[in-house]
């Protein structure tokens, strides 16, 4: 085992222990770190902006500096977050029970109502704040969502929004620059290579063996000496994710029941298997009311394995810069409360009415899915 799987593997379990002895708390050494960091960050930004606009007043070729300058600044701006290119918004008008729904289930967890999306080719989904007013979203991956069985539906609500009310400090306005400053760097940092179509005429050549390697070098240098601060901080920053994700699996169990989280957890050890036999049922034309089957009877196959295979995903998943726990550390995790009943029930007539206002939606997805 490397030494950065080892070091990987003690934080996982360290936090799960944590985690375990209900000794978890929402503010950290790791928390204040990234709050210092990012404030640190904005006085870079800001100094870079302003050292451009100084520039730009000392003299003609000062403007030329500057204008770089104030573009480097522009480029590492702190990011507000933005809704993912491919989801498509679900109005409350065309879908009135899924938005009653997220609005009941949201008060049960004392979270913001968000706005609701929809994303056709996701197993997955995820809750986002955006913009600089902070709006909460909420982008549900139709093919995880259509082949779940209603309660651990509400068990995905339940994370989800979790996410608005588990003190994740990546989600805060001050700490953005963390998570999306040191990322623009390293993109802006990567060395370039030979591109197709490099002209090959003297000045073409200056640039590809004189001016392009030059940069290279001076990027590889700057790229190695921020190599440990990023790396540093990107570590501590996805530990404090993995902290939040086991949060929020708390308001699940609370929203939706201690049983229906498990199993929700339990979906996502397995939903490598999962997404193999949903595609299936996708190519086959299997109706989408349907899906939920395949995942109770891929659950109830897989029943007396599930301990094996909640290690061998913990052991495969375990990584510094993994941005969630391990998902058969988190099942054991809530398995290991003690019963919650849930304080949202999804019955089977609402659920119903739900898949018939999302069904325009359902059956596009179903036919990406179909062509992959």
């Amino acid at each position: 085992m490397t030494f950065g799987k080892r070091l990987a593997h003690r934080h996982t379990f360290a936090t799960f222990d944590a985690f375990s002895r209900g000794a978890d708390r929402t503010t950290t050494v790791g928390s204040g770190v990234l709050l210092v960091s990012s404030l640190l960050l904005y006085g870079v930004v800001l100094g870079l902006l302003a050292t451009g606009i100084w520039l730009c007043t000392v003299s003609t070729p000062g403007i030329l500096v500057g204008l770089v300058v104030i573009a480097l600044a522009v480029l590492l701006r702190p990011r507000m977050g933005r809704v993912p290119k491919y989801a498509t918004e679900v109005t409350a008008a065309e879908a009135p029970q899924l938005h009653a729904l997220v609005r009941e289930a949201a008060a049960a967890v004392g979270a913001p109502v968000p706005r609701v999306y929809v994303e056709g080719d996701l197993f997955d989904a995820a809750a986002y704040t955006v913009g600089l007013r902070r709006h909460p979203t909420l982008v549900l991956g139709l093919p995880l969502w259509n082949a779940l069985p209603r309660q651990s539906r509400m068990a995905l609500l339940g994370h989800e929004l979790g996410h608005f009310v588990n003190g994740d400090p990546r989600r805060g306005l001050l700490v953005q620059p963390s998570w999306t400053t040191l990322a623009e760097l390293d993109t802006l940092l990567q060395p370039e290579s030979r591109r197709e179509g490099d002209v090959w005429t003297s000045e073409g050549f200056l640039v590809v063996w004189v001016v392009r390697p030059l940069l290279n070098l001076v990027k590889l240098v700057v790229r190695g000496l921020l190599w440990v601060p990023r790396t540093a901080l990107a570590v501590q920053v996805l530990r404090e994710g993995q902290r939040a994700e086991y949060r929020a699996d708390r308001v699940a169990a609370r929203l939706a029941g201690r049983a229906a989280t498990v199993d929700l957890l339990d979906t996502l050890v397995v939903l490598e298997s999962l997404g193999m036999l949903i595609m299936r049922d996708a190519r086959a034309g299997r109706p989408v009311a349907e899906w939920p089957q395949t995942t109770r009877q891929l659950l109830d196959e897989l029943r007396p394995q599930l301990a094996s295979r909640r290690d061998a995903e913990t052991e495969r998943e375990i990584s510094l810069f993994a941005t969630h726990p391990p998902s058969g550390l988190r099942a054991q995790l809530i398995e290991a409360t003690a019963p919650e009943s849930a304080a949202v029930v999804l019955d089977s007539a609402r659920n119903e009415r739900i898949d018939a206002e999302l069904a325009r939606h359902s059956a596009s997805s179903a036919r990406t899915l179909k062509a992959l």
